[in-house]
Formats: structure tokens, C-alpha cells, sequence
């Protein structure tokens, strides 16, 4: 082999090792997030929490455990978020994580969206156990402050975003499944409940709300808990 050769097939070999190890820390799904209440159009619900409405909103807040998860013959994906918008509206400004079983493996992706817009995933060290705070805050003039920490690991990041047709007419503490079908096949999560859950710095049960079960048809994939002022449990029930 020539040197040149041998030089072009070490650019190759380099470059698809750079590629391989991109691959395995990229995220396995950059889906948009679900922007709507299913419970409005047919039988099927995808988001499970609490939602307010009949108001406009500046800022919900909550706290969330990052519980274990069962990949055993199930390649779903669970996310638990907290956002503005979206129940009554055509818009929704988000931050969470998605618990994430699609490659048989455990995997923990946080995520910032400003739907229609896609995800904007991004690397900070989660594991099970850890507990996670998300805000989300208008500023006025579609301007959004977004935030999501981990103080078990000790880390915070930290938004500035825009939507021009943003409303803010709803504040959520939700927990969706993401991926393909109207429905997608939810993970396997173990206890996990939402806790300080604000809005304009009032526990969430001190407005209107509605409370949403995750559902595909008439099989439960998971429970929301009774609401007791600012926490709730979810439950996982099914695939």
C-alpha cells in the first residue's frame, strides 16, 4: 500500500470511528414532543398530569425523581416535562427528558422544545436517582426563559427562546410517551412523582385544572395520582 494510500484509508478509518462514537452518544430520538390534547380529537390521551387553563399563565415549575427502567421487551419512551401552552393552543414552550428504552438499553436525554419546532437535545450527566427541576417562564413579547437542573449532579442549563403565535393560556406538569403512531409504546419506568409543582409561584392546585391519564384506547399505559397541592404520582401501567 502507498503511503498516500495508507494515508486516505487512516482518514477513513478515523472518520468512521468519529462517526461510530457520534452515533452511540447521540440521542436515539429527536421527535417533537406531542403539542396537543388528544382527549379533545378522539379516545386516545398521550399526555398524563395536570394541565390549567381558562387563564393566562407566566411561569410553571416543578420537580421530578429520575426513576429506574425495565427495557425488557420494550423499546419505548417515556418523557416527563414542564411547559406553557399547548391544551388550548397551537403552541407549546417545554423542557424535560426523555427516559429512553429504544435501543433495549437505559438512557436519560433532556431536551429543551419550542413546538411546532423540534427538540433541542443536549449532553448533561443523569442517572437514576437523581432528582430534576424544570422551569418555564414568559417574559412578555413571546420572549421564554427555560431551565431545567440537576442538583444531584450539580448542573443547570439554561434557555432564552422566542415564539411569535405563543399564548401561554396553560401551564402543565405532563408525562408523554414519544415516537411513531398516534399513541407511542410507553417505558417502563419505576415510582416517579412530580413534586413543587408552581404556577405564578401558587401550587398547582390553586387553579382549574385537568387531569389527563395516559391512555391508547381503552388500555391505561399510566395512571396520573390525586392531586395534593403541588406533587402527584405517575404510575406506568402498560406498553
Amino acid at each position: 500500500m502507498s503511503p498516500r494510500s495508507r494515508t486516505l484509508a487512516l482518514l477513513a478509518t478515523t472518520a468512521l470511528s468519529l462517526a461510530t462514537a457520534l452515533s452511540a452518544t447521540a440521542p436515539a430520538t429527536a421527535a417533537s414532543h406531542y403539542h396537543g390534547s388528544h382527549a379533545r380529537k378522539h379516545a386516545d390521551n398521550i399526555w398524563g398530569g395536570y394541565v390549567t387553563y381558562g387563564s393566562t399563565f407566566k411561569t410553571v415549575s416543578g420537580t421530578w425523581n429520575i426513576p429506574a427502567l425495565d427495557c425488557t421487551n420494550n423499546k419505548g419512551i417515556a418523557s416527563p416535562w414542564v411547559g406553557l401552552d399547548g391544551w388550548d393552543s397551537d403552541t407549546v414552550e417545554q423542557i424535560g427528558i426523555d427516559f429512553d428504552c429504544s435501543t433495549g438499553k437505559p438512557q436519560y436525554n433532556t431536551w429543551v422544545e419550542m413546538y411546532p419546532q423540534n427538540s433541542i437535545y443536549f449532553s448533561e450527566p443523569v442517572q437514576a436517582g437523581d432528582s430534576m427541576t424544570g422551569t418555564v417562564t414568559d417574559n412578555g413579547s413571546h420572549r421564554f426563559t427555560l431551565t431545567l437542573s440537576d442538583p444531584t449532579k450539580g448542573w443547570t442549563k439554561t434557555y432564552q427562546k422566542t415564539l411569535s403565535s405563543s399564548t401561554s393560556v396553560n401551564a402543565e406538569a405532563i408525562m408523554e410517551p414519544i415516537g411513531s403512531g398516534s399513541v407511542p409504546t410507553l417505558a417502563k419506568f419505576g415510582p416517579m412523582q412530580f413534586t413543587g409543582v408552581t404556577v405564578d409561584g401558587q401550587p398547582i392546585s390553586s387553579y382549574a385544572t385537568h387531569q389527563s391519564t395516559v391512555t391508547r384506547g381503552t388500555t391505561v399505559l399510566a395512571t396520573t395520582g390525586a392531586l395534593s397541592g403541588s406533587a402527584f404520582a405517575m404510575t406506568w401501567r402498560h406498553a
